[in-house]
C-alpha cells in the first residue's frame, strides 16, 4: 500500500498560516488591552476631578488642616510642574485656607478669597503637621494635554465662597511649586500663592471652560475631559464622545 502524508511544502503552508494568525492575535489584544488602559486613564483623571469637588463640598473630609484660627474653602491643583516627557506627569493639589471673619463686601470669587487672607496649608512646624499636598498620578503615564497639543500648565482653584459658601471654579496660568516648597519647614508656595492673588485676583478666571487631552503612547485616541467654566459640583466635569461639537482635542 501507498503511505500518504504532508508534503514539506504543505507544512511550511501550515505552519506560515498558524503564524500569521497568531501574531493577528497577538496584536489585536495588544491592542485591546492598550485602548483599555487608555480609557482607564480618561475615567481616573475625571474621577480625581469629581473627587477634588467633593472634598470641597464636604471638608471635614479633608483632615490635616482644620482648626479653630481658620477656615479650609477648598483645594488647588496645579499642573505641568514637571515636564511631559518625565516619567510621570504628576499633578499636586493642597488645601486653601483663610480667615475664619465673613467679609463685608462682596466682588469676584477671587476677590473674596483675597478678603479672607486664602492661602495653603503647607503644615505648621510648631505642631509638626503634615502637608496637604497630595500628588496624583495619570495612570499607564498618560499626559495632560492642551487643545493646542502642549502640556497642560497653570493652576485651578476649587472652593467656596467666604460669603456664600457657594463652590466655584477659577483657573490661572501661574504655577505654584506645591512640589518642593508647600512644606512644614518651606512656605514659600503658599506666600507666593497668598502674595499673587493679593496683587492679581483679576488672573484667576472663573469664564472660560477647560479641555483637558488625554494622550497615551499606547494609544492613537485623545478623549477630552471638560471642566465647564465656574463649576459647582461633579456635574462640571465631563468626558466628551468623539462626536460632540464641543470637543477641542484631536
Amino acid at each position: 500500500h501507498t503511505r500518504s502524508g504532508f508534503t514539506i511544502i504543505e507544512v511550511m503552508l501550515f505552519l506560515g498560516l498558524s503564524g500569521l494568525i497568531l501574531v493577528g492575535v497577538i496584536a489585536g489584544t495588544y491592542t485591546t488591552i492598550a485602548v483599555q488602559r487608555y480609557n482607564d486613564s480618561v475615567r481616573s483623571f475625571a474621577e480625581f476631578l469629581r473627587q477634588t469637588y467633593a472634598e470641597v463640598i464636604s471638608p471635614e473630609t479633608l483632615g490635616t488642616g482644620a482648626s479653630n484660627d481658620y477656615a479650609i474653602y477648598g483645594k488647588v491643583i496645579v499642573f505641568g510642574l514637571e515636564e511631559s516627557s518625565s516619567h510621570q506627569d504628576t499633578v499636586y493639589t493642597a488645601t486653601l485656607i483663610g480667615n475664619t471673619e465673613i467679609p463685608s463686601g462682596s466682588g469676584t470669587f477671587a476677590e473674596e478669597l483675597k478678603s479672607v487672607d486664602a492661602r495653603l496649608f503647607c503644615g505648621s512646624t510648631e505642631a509638626e503637621l503634615d502637608s496637604t499636598v497630595d500628588p496624583y498620578h495619570p495612570l499607564w503615564e498618560s499626559k495632560i494635554m492642551n487643545p493646542d497639543n502642549q502640556q497642560f500648565t497653570g493652576t485651578v482653584i476649587i472652593a467656596r465662597s467666604p460669603t456664600s459658601g457657594t463652590v466655584h471654579t477659577a483657573y490661572s496660568t501661574e504655577q505654584f511649586n506645591l512640589k518642593e516648597n508647600c512644606q512644614p519647614d518651606n512656605q514659600s508656595a503658599s506666600t507666593r500663592f497668598h502674595t499673587f492673588l493679593d496683587e492679581n485676583p483679576g488672573s484667576f478666571s472663573t469664564r472660560e471652560d477647560l479641555n483637558f487631552c488625554i494622550k497615551s503612547g499606547n494609544s492613537n485616541i485623545v478623549r477630552d475631559v471638560r471642566l465647564r467654566a465656574d463649576g459647582h459640583n461633579t456635574s462640571a466635569i465631563n468626558i466628551l464622545s468623539d462626536d460632540d461639537p464641543e470637543v477641542k482635542c484631536r
